[in-house]
């Protein structure tokens, strides 16, 4: 399965210049303002979650997410990475793929990833797009049930009326 994976961004706590990755390549450190510029753009477009493993943002057919669980630099303790990879359609080894294709990129930066930790935050990435669907789709149709209840309340009110004139 191919990924379509936009950017990876890491700050070393070390003070080392930052791991940049763009586009399908590593990038010198110097280029961290472009990636800084993607990861802004996301996030002020995009709709946003909170969790323990981190933060997702999605826009349009993308997440970013930004995680420190399952990452460490060098294995001295733990390391924060941002990335930019496009949603899964209905792809069930999503998760699997985009591990492998993050360890890949992510060991040129000194980076490891500990894939059994990794792709639980994929998952819950993931689903935070389906969760998304779903409210946007009971915000719709609770505004349409809304609107019926509301013209259902006018109508039996008339009614109401109307009987009590007549008697």
């Amino acid at each position: 399965m191919s990924v379509d994976l936009k950017l990876v961004y890491a700050e070393y706590e070390s003070g080392e210049p930052p791991f940049v990755w763009l586009n399908g390549t590593r990038r010198r450190s110097e280029e961290k303002r472009t990636a800084i510029q993607w990861i802004g753009k996301t996030c002020r477009l995009g709709r946003e979650r909170r969790g323990e493993s981190g933060l997702v943002v999605r826009h349009r057919d993308w997440l970013l997410i930004q995680t420190t669980v399952g990452l460490s630099h060098d294995g001295n303790g733990p390391q924060g990475v941002v990335l930019i990879v496009k949603s899964p359609g209905s792809a069930a080894d999503w998760e699997t793929a985009v591990t492998e294709r993050i360890t890949e990129v992510l060991l040129d930066g000194g980076i490891s990833v500990h894939g059994e930790k990794f792709r639980p935050v994929l998952a819950w990435a993931a689903r935070s797009r389906v969760d998304d669907k779903k409210q946007a789709l009971k915000t719709k149709l609770g505004g349409h049930w809304e609107a019926a209840r509301t013209r259902r309340k006018r109508s039996d009110n008339r009614t109401d009326g109307d009987h009590a004139d007549s008697g």
